[in-house]
């Protein structure tokens, strides 16, 4: 999750977009979005404050390796169909020798052995084949994510290795193993506190930043032109010019001289 903070320190200082083009239900993801802030302060973020705090080195690191060691199943899938075969064997390598070397991915010991890392997803997948990323929703929960990237959270979950591995799809056990994973990533977005709450919106930040860092993921960080946002300045020009003609017809049409009252006096 570390990887999130040169995005969101890409758009530091910079203004939110009025009015964005993946966020056709903006009023409804920002209800969620406040939703979600009053369960993190309520539940999840004292949580995550204790871990970070009370929870040893190695436990803290143990759990970072063994949501890791997840996230590279999938990541092997993800480069797998994109074609990118030396990802592919990379990531599901991770996974073999973290889950037997490694006490079922507590411990990496796949970096030392020169397997990197790679965090290709089926959103990525879906992205490079030309499915566009859909509109941005805010889910609750679980926070940013788009109608294509939402394909990855089902994949986890229905194809979750740890279900398959037992052979079983007990819901109890998900939902404490998700709310652990949940904990450990909010752990990790604490660093990511103050630079958030000093912008004027960080509703609107966090979904600029997560748009940015997704779209730079599907072009492998080469996109081919900036990914706008908002609309473009010819388009702003034309609400401008649309906004002082209706002003100008307004003032054209209204009556020219009225009574204080607003209503007109009748001659005794």
């Amino acid at each position: 999750m570390r990887r999130l903070l040169p995005f969101f320190a890409l758009l530091l200082g910079a203004c939110a977009t009025p009015q964005n083009n993946y966020d056709p239900i903006e009023p409804v993801n920002r209800g969620i979005y406040a939703f979600n802030n009053a369960i993190d302060k309520a539940v999840v973020k004292p949580a995550a404050q204790a871990h970070e705090k009370y929870s040893p080195g190695p436990v803290k690191q143990g759990a970072g390796n063994f949501f890791g060691n997840i996230d590279d199943f999938f990541a092997s899938f993800g480069a797998l169909l994109q074609g990118k075969g030396s990802e592919a064997s990379h990531s599901m390598g991770r996974v073999l020798v973290n889950t037997t070397l490694g006490m079922f991915g507590l411990v990496d010991w796949a970096s030392d052995m020169g397997l990197k890392k790679s965090d290709e997803d089926i959103g990525q997948a879906l992205g490079s084949w030309g499915v566009g990323s859909g509109p941005y929703l805010m889910l609750p929960f679980r926070g940013p994510t788009t109608l294509r990237d939402s394909s990855d959270l089902a994949v986890r979950f229905f194809a979750d290795p740890l279900d398959i591995w037992d052979g079983t799809q007990d819901l109890s056990t998900q939902v404490i193993r998700y709310s652990a994973w949940g904990i450990e990533q909010r752990r990790q977005l604490l660093p990511l506190e103050q630079l958030i709450s000093t912008q004027a919106d960080p509703y609107a930040y966090i979904r600029d930043a997560y748009l940015q860092r997704r779209y730079f993921k599907v072009w492998d960080n080469n996109p081919p032109k900036p990914l706008q946002l908002g609309p473009t300045d010819e388009e702003l020009d034309a609400m401008d010019a649309a906004e002082e003609l209706q002003t100008k017809t307004s003032a054209a049409s209204a009556p020219a001289s009225l009574p204080a009252s607003g209503v007109a006096e009748v001659a005794p």
